[in-house]
């Protein structure tokens, strides 16, 4: 115990004497082997300390300078690294340098026809695989003045055996059963959806006159989570029960834009014939153009409003991007195609 207290105390006072030659006039004062011994024995290495001091001749004052540790750096070989270049995203979704030389990003911009092509030969499936879209919007979603969201009737439907649904009573429920309508139901139908939830849910389409619509707040939990809810701006809460349906069954398809800006849409099968799917996903892009925002602050331009799209299919092999110019081309040529029909 002794021991140790009387090297706390000897710490203790090498540590002030350290302290005290840090002054100028200490360091002008003490010899160089001095100080180097104190800062030898703080770091535990006396010999060292005294091998990086360098005999130095007194000046004529008197005065011995003090000893510096010299440090010495590499100087860099060969020649020096290129400056960085800047890389631009062109309106293709290409990329370019700042130079306009062209950088492959090994991700290729396609025609809707070459996309479509390419779906078709990379589905290896042994089912009828389905045809996705996926179009990024130049708009701000958070907004509500900015929300894409509508429903899109395709030439050729999607493929796909739709069960639609019918919430009405007495003569417009007669109307529903003439028009196609799988399941037709009023209170009894909404009774039972509240009592068993999802799983009293045989059906992908609803449709609602608005005579029953108080009706369906009971179950507008149920509905509302899974898209399902009837809605006037997608045509599914209307007073025309048999065009409501048999658009349905022709392959009305609704969408809306994510969190993240990107819509999706089935465009069809592929099984489908190229000039099949290629007509669909104009048709899709013609609704996409005529929803964009207007007259509303920061509402993106004609140009700025499709970013990019990609079209895939259920087990295909990666995704095909398609051009922005293609984009825009498939779009007019789906509202001519719209105007002529």
């Amino acid at each position: 115990r002794r021991r140790g207290t009387g090297s706390r105390a000897c710490a203790m006072a090498l540590r002030r004497a350290l302290a005290s030659c840090a002054t100028p006039l200490a360091q002008s004062r003490a010899s160089p082997a001095a100080f180097a011994l104190i800062r030898g024995f703080t770091t535990g290495s006396v010999d060292a300390a005294n091998a990086t001091v360098p005999e130095t001749a007194a000046p004529a004052g008197g005065t011995e300078p003090i000893a510096s540790r010299k440090v010495s750096f590499a100087s860099p070989s060969g020649p020096p690294p290129p400056a960085p270049k800047r890389v631009l995203v062109g309106s293709d979704g290409g990329l370019r340098m700042a130079d306009d030389t062209t950088v492959n990003s090994g991700v290729p911009s396609l025609t809707v026809q070459q996309a479509v092509a390419a779906v078709r030969a990379n589905a290896k499936g042994k089912f009828n695989e389905t045809v996705d879209i996926a179009v990024r919007l130049g708009i701000d979603p958070k907004r509500s003045d900015m929300i894409v969201r509508g429903a899109v009737s395709l030439p050729h439907g999607t493929g796909k055996t739709v069960v639609v649904c019918v919430f009405a009573e007495d003569e417009f429920a007669d109307e529903a059963r003439a028009a196609g309508a799988d399941i037709v139901g009023g209170q009894g139908l909404i009774n039972e959806i509240k009592e068993k939830g999802a799983s009293a849910l045989k059906f992908d389409k609803a449709v609602a006159h608005p005579s029953i619509m108080p009706k369906l707040a009971q179950i507008a939990r149920v509905l509302g989570p899974r898209g399902m809810m009837p809605n006037p701006k997608l045509g599914t809460l209307t007073t025309d029960i048999t065009g409501a349906v048999i658009a349905m069954k022709a392959g009305r398809v609704e969408f809306r834009a994510e969190k993240n800006a990107i819509v999706h849409c089935v465009v069809g099968k592929t099984g489908f014939t190229e000039k099949q799917l290629c007509e669909n996903v104009d048709a899709f892009m013609a609704t996409i153009m005529d929803l964009r925002p207007r007259a509303v602050k920061g509402a993106p331009s004609a140009t700025n409003y499709l970013k990019g799209a990609s079209l895939s299919s259920t087990m295909g092999r990666g995704s095909h991007r398609i051009a922005k110019e293609a984009l825009l081309k498939a779009a007019a040529d789906g509202a001519a195609r719209a105007k002529e029909t």
